[in-house]
């Protein structure tokens, strides 16, 4: 069995803090084990507008350490957590 190796959670959180509102590319780790690659943004650009519930539970996510990440494909908010990343883009 191979052994999966991740990014550390601090190098993730730095990437994102770096990368404002441009679009960025996340390989994780999903819950069943399976890979997902998602492009999207980390925040929303002005046009993307989230309520104060939003933003607390934004907050309470992060705090679990889940990332929320707004999936362009999609059209719809995602999370992982920050130690499932395997590559960021």
């Amino acid at each position: 069995m191979s052994v999966i190796e991740t990014l550390s959670p601090v190098v993730v959180r730095d990437f994102i803090k770096g990368r404002g509102t441009r679009i960025a590319t996340v390989t994780f780790l999903k819950a069943d084990g399976s890979e997902r690659v998602a492009n999207g943004l980390f925040r929303p650009s002005s046009h993307i507008i989230g309520s104060e519930r939003g933003f607390k539970q934004s907050e309470h996510m992060k705090a679990i350490g889940l990332q929320p990440f707004y999936d362009l494909q999609k059209k719809a908010w995602i999370s992982f957590y920050l130690d499932r990343v395997l590559h960021l883009k």
